[in-house]
């Protein structure tokens, strides 16, 4: 089975799996708490992902009514997706604060490994494959995009087909440690220059710490390949 094959057909599946959790959402959402409820759940993660399904799991139709609902997440809630606790205030009405149990799926793009990568290496597009999918669990750890990944190194060994996440990769580096740079620093009116040696191995936008020719040992950051700029 080639590629575009696969991808058709894990596509067709996304759509069909967004298809049944908005069939049940729209059951679970036919009292107006309900409804309610999934509105400012949507509303609280309005942006992430492609898609999101909201369910609420509690069953409020059987609860007393709630003329004046205002759902809110509960103490210092700061996760808005999964398996979460809402709240509602319902004023004038008895009880006048409920709690309701909902879920919430994220849907989005994701990339797996096309191959076996192993550590140290620099991915490349040709590394990636898109997918569609459920990403709730991993949310706060997939890449934005793809330029988000090329061009990093693997922290460890990435297996086919793994779903890669942030933890997975670092920035290579841009100077070694022992290498031989130019020193630069520039402020007003002035440009200086010297040479001198990394101590330290450094990624974009690390501190690394060089050895002038004269023995002092200054602090900056990585400026391209063979250069540390120091503030003035």
């Amino acid at each position: 089975m080639n590629r575009s094959t696969v991808r058709a057909r894990t596509g067709a599946l996304w759509l069909a799996a967004i298809a049944l959790c908005a069939s049940l959402t729209a059951h679970a959402g036919d009292d107006p708490l309900s409804a309610q409820v999934q509105d400012f759940l949507r509303s609280e993660n309005a942006g992430v992902g492609d898609h999101i399904s909201v369910r609420v799991n509690t069953p409020t139709g059987r609860m007393p009514a709630c003329h004046d609902p205002r759902p809110f997440l509960p103490g210092n809630t700061a996760r808005t997706t999964g398996r979460i606790t809402v709240g509602v205030r319902c004023p004038g009405d008895t009880p006048e604060t409920r709690y309701l149990q909902a879920d919430v799926r994220v849907y989005g793009r994701y990339y797996v490994a096309d191959r076996d990568i192993n550590t140290g290496e620099t991915l490349t597009a040709g590394d990636l494959t898109s997918r569609e999918g459920d990403i709730t669990r991993d949310l706060e750890r997939l890449p934005d995009n793809e330029q988000a990944i090329v061009g990093q190194q693997a922290r460890r060994r990435i297996g086919e087909s793994q779903t890669i996440v942030s933890n997975m990769l670092e920035a290579p580096d841009v100077i070694a440690r022992g290498e031989s740079v130019k020193v630069v620093s520039k402020g007003p009116g002035f440009s200086i220059s010297t040479h001198g040696k990394a101590l330290d191995s450094a990624a974009a936008g690390d501190t690394v710490r060089v050895r002038t020719a004269n023995g002092t040992v200054v602090s900056g950051t990585p400026n391209g390949p063979g250069v540390v700029a120091v503030s003035p």
